[in-house]
């Protein structure tokens, strides 16, 4: 006797496979076409087991795609995410690896554009952006590199002029420098900056 069998098609969500002995479920009409299934297709113990595994797992990648048509995304978010509408890490961590592989998701383009935002808004040192990309769990590489492209030395000597055009009228000449400081700009960096910009007296 069959262990189970696929039923019947469920308009707009995929094909019933009832089981004897463990819960039914839906499988897609993509993972029904690309195993070459049948309707009344009987299915061992072993098939059950094997579509109902694929399934979770197309599942898993399509809500995480939805997550991703909506912004970047850390690996670190996805996983809370997913966690949150019950798959597991067996699920889970796979489906993450093919995401990045496949080049949709991104830790460096997410650390690429969480910088540039933060930029717009508001002049920071390396050193306070790096805490920031820490704390959002982006991995050290991929920081580490989006880091090396928007601190270069001339960019960061614009950076700290930014901040202290930013800064001056809130905290007074006696201050800037440890405002700035506080920002994540290294001393070295703000005395380069200030020394071949002028704007500062000493």
């Amino acid at each position: 006797m069959a262990f189970a069998r696929i039923e019947r098609e469920a308009p707009r969500q995929g094909y019933e496979i009832s089981c004897t002995g463990a819960f039914p479920f839906l499988l897609s009409r993509d993972l029904f076409i690309q195993e070459g299934l049948h309707l009344g297709q009987e299915l061992s113990e072993a098939e059950y087991h094997r579509l109902r595994e694929l399934q979770s797992r197309h599942a898993c990648k399509a809500q995480a795609l939805v997550y991703l048509a909506m912004r970047e995304h850390t690996r670190f978010e996805l996983v809370q995410k997913l966690t949150k509408k019950h798959y597991t890490q067996d699920d889970i961590d796979p489906v993450l690896s093919d995401l990045e592989d496949e080049q949709l998701l991104s830790e460096l383009r997410y650390a690429r554009l969480f910088i540039e935002q933060r930029l717009k808004r508001k002049s920071e040192g390396r050193a306070m952006m790096a805490r920031r990309l820490a704390e959002k769990r982006v991995n050290r590489d991929d920081a580490q590199r989006a880091l090396d492209e928007f601190y270069t030395e001339e960019l960061t000597s614009a950076y700290v002029r930014q901040a202290y055009r930013d800064t001056i009228v809130k905290v007074g000449e006696e201050h800037i420098r440890y405002a700035l400081q506080k920002s994540g700009f290294t001393s070295s960096e703000i005395r380069m900056a200030l020394d071949e910009w002028g704007g500062d007296d000493d």
